[in-house]
């Protein structure tokens, strides 16, 4: 699926985080990384430059899932992922010989990188953990959050609503002019 560019088209949003399908595994880094990629002023998205600058550049992070490279036992050892193969061994420090939790804490390393450098880019993170009783990815997603207050917990998606608009209230500055 197309990946949307920056836009203040609420329909064209809403169409498609409606047309998002899960596939059964998960892969924050990637989704910080194309985050990054549309909200800094560089190719290949331009939408981000110049008559932004100074706006402030805010990420949502949400998952429901925590860091899987999908490791299986087949000939190639995984489902193919942003790193290919876990046989092509790309994936820092893992090859075929390596367990599910080995795999996930390097794509958190990965992860953890790409919300430091983001958030050194002028990026504001805010992380949100979604029916994720993983007390590894809520520690990850504290990390990669801007701030403590940049961090939520939403053991049920009826909390997301309240986050959304608490996200909202804290990103409205309302200013008085004379």
């Amino acid at each position: 699926e197309p990946l949307l560019p920056l836009t203040s088209n609420v329909a064209a949003i809403k169409a498609k985080v409606n047309a998002i399908k899960a596939n059964g595994s998960t892969n924050i880094t990637e989704g910080v990384m194309w985050a990054w990629r549309v909200l800094s002023d560089r190719a290949p998205f331009q939408e981000a430059s110049a008559k932004s600058k100074g706006a402030r550049k805010i990420l949502i992070l949400l998952t429901d899932g925590t860091n899987s490279y999908g490791n299986l036992d087949n000939e190639l050892k995984s489902g193919y992922s942003s790193t290919g193969y876990l046989v092509d061994e790309r994936l820092d420090g893992t090859n075929v010989g390596s367990t599910v939790g080995e795999t996930t804490a390097a794509m958190n390393a990965k992860t953890l990188a790409a919300c430091t450098n983001a958030k050194a880019d002028g990026i504001e993170i805010y992380t949100i953990r979604l029916e994720e009783p993983n007390v590894t990815t809520g520690t990850l997603l504290q990390e990669c959050a801007s701030g403590a207050d940049h961090y939520f917990d939403s053991p049920s998606k009826e909390q997301l609503t309240p986050i959304f608009d608490k996200i909202r209230d804290m990103l409205t500055v309302v200013r008085l002019a004379s």
